[in-house]
């Protein structure tokens, strides 16, 4: 069995010699650049000219794909953001990380979720606050502490108006 490269859009297999002496050939040299939903999604085939076809990442330059999307905040006010997420380099831009690294509000999204993370982290490796918690007076106090410093922070904050 001959090796195989997963540096393009499906695999290539590399030249392998046989017992015989002869050599196996690539088998797979197309690329097919479609949309497949949407409502860019099955249409008549484009012809891209040759010089963007030298690599995925010149038929992506010249093709320029994007998804608009609507994100789910988690945010009452704001419950949907709209937003045009670009692919710009290889195959490797469709990737999760990359995509998020496209995108401004799931950048934020994400950094509100590792920000929540550490936190409750660091809660539960309190062992004082965790006992703190299982007391119903120093439970209703932090509460109230709490609530205290988010009001103030609200009254802080610039307001959407201004």
């Amino acid at each position: 069995m001959g090796e195989v490269r997963y540096n393009m859009i499906g695999p290539v297999d590399v030249p392998e010699e046989t017992n015989s002496g002869l050599v196996l050939l690539p088998t797979n040299n197309t690329l097919m650049v479609l949309p497949l939903q949407g409502e860019n999604g099955p249409r008549k085939p484009e012809e891209i000219p040759a010089e963007f076809l030298k690599s995925t990442e010149d038929v992506m330059a010249y093709t320029q794909p994007e998804v608009k999307v609507n994100v789910k905040t988690g945010n009452p006010d704001n419950p949907e953001v709209a937003e045009v997420i670009k692919f710009q380099g290889g195959v490797e831009s469709f990737s999760p990380k990359n995509i998020k690294k496209n995108s401004p509000v799931l950048r934020k999204l994400e950094a509100e979720f590792s920000a929540s993370s550490a936190l409750i982290d660091r809660i539960d490796k309190n062992a004082q606050f965790r006992k703190a918690l299982d007391d119903p007076k120093a439970r209703e106090a932090m509460i109230a502490a709490l609530e205290r410093v988010v009001s103030e922070l609200a009254e802080s904050l610039p307001s959407i108006e201004e």
